[in-house]
């Protein structure tokens, strides 16, 4: 009963300092991959390399965009505004 009470009280410890281990890297990145995607995907020519919330996307001149990502587009030098089309569109700034 003892010997099963102590490894019990091990593997509960071990779980909490693994824990605790994940908690102190809660600064860094969500994904432990997420680092490694935005710094490993590059841009052709002629399109702009952005950090967004939702990745790592290529911007350039007339594509589609969201009105929600403005300050990000704003970060990279575009605008997300109505186009000839009607459809929201990257323009540069």
């Amino acid at each position: 009963m003892i010997r099963k009470r102590v490894t019990s009280v091990l593997v509960v410890a071990a779980i909490g300092a693994v824990g605790l281990v994940n908690g102190a890297s809660a600064s860094g990145p969500r994904h432990p991959l997420t680092s490694v995607i935005q710094t490993s995907k590059s841009c052709s020519s002629g399109y702009t390399r952005a950090v967004l919330p939702d990745g790592v996307k290529c911007l350039h001149d007339g594509e589609f965009c969201t009105k929600t990502y403005q300050s990000y587009y704003h970060r990279y030098g575009y605008t997300c505004a109505l186009g000839s089309d009607g459809r929201l569109r990257l323009s540069v700034w």
